[in-house]
């Protein structure tokens, strides 16, 4: 066995680690009852004068377009992190939040000798519409690490910061949480696309 396929596999096995640990840090946050959070109702007049807003957690699974020829989506899996604010938005009673997501995934194309993996780290200002179901619109900033590994070239690292926009669909459980599927994708050069699936709990 060469040292660059022990290399190989050393660098996939810590990428497989650490995608376990995004995975399970995600699963753990959804699994934490939200009366251990519970808020004060009179306080917090920055967000609104009756409820001091929400705090959001949860898992993300994905598929990751870096736009390169030739490279297909690469599979990831993340976390989200964010806090929506009390006060309703127009008379609809649509809400904003602004949101941390944190992504991770890896492709390997076998025919090109090719792999890399990709680590996106976006924060978005949000809106979602009132309802059961609804609909959501966001935009911010947006950084990528590209990683790749080539079986004839060797080593090389891309890193892209650029502006940031989405949309998606969701669906509310009650007063748990949210499910969403959307559709992100960045300015920057790396002309990232993103199809997520999110488990968001609120509280």
């Amino acid at each position: 066995m060469t040292q660059a396929t022990i290399n190989k596999k050393i660098k996939s096995a810590n990428k497989k680690f650490k995608s376990a640990i995004v995975t399970l840090a995600a699963i753990g946050a959804l699994a934490v009852q939200p009366t251990s959070f519970a808020a004060d109702g009179d306080t917090g007049a920055f967000f609104g004068n009756n409820a001091p807003g929400k705090w959001i957690i949860g898992g993300k699974v994905a598929k990751v377009d870096a736009n390169i020829i030739d490279e297909k989506d690469a599979d990831a899996a993340g976390i989200v992190i964010g806090y929506e604010f009390a006060r309703s938005i127009g008379n609809a009673g649509g809400s904003s939040t602004i949101e941390f997501e944190y992504i991770t995934g890896d492709a390997s194309i076998p025919s090109l000798g090719l792999d890399y993996d990709v680590d996106v780290a976006n924060i978005f200002f949000t809106y979602r519409s009132a309802g059961t179901l609804y609909y959501k619109l966001k935009g911010g900033l947006s950084y990528a690490d590209f990683q790749f590994t080539d079986s004839q070239f060797g080593n090389s690292d891309l890193e892209e910061v650029g502006l940031a926009f989405g949309v998606g669909l969701g669906y509310r459980v009650g007063d748990l949480g949210v499910l969403e599927l959307e559709y992100s994708g960045d300015t920057s050069d790396a002309d990232l696309g993103i199809l997520g699936l999110n488990a968001l709990l609120e509280f």
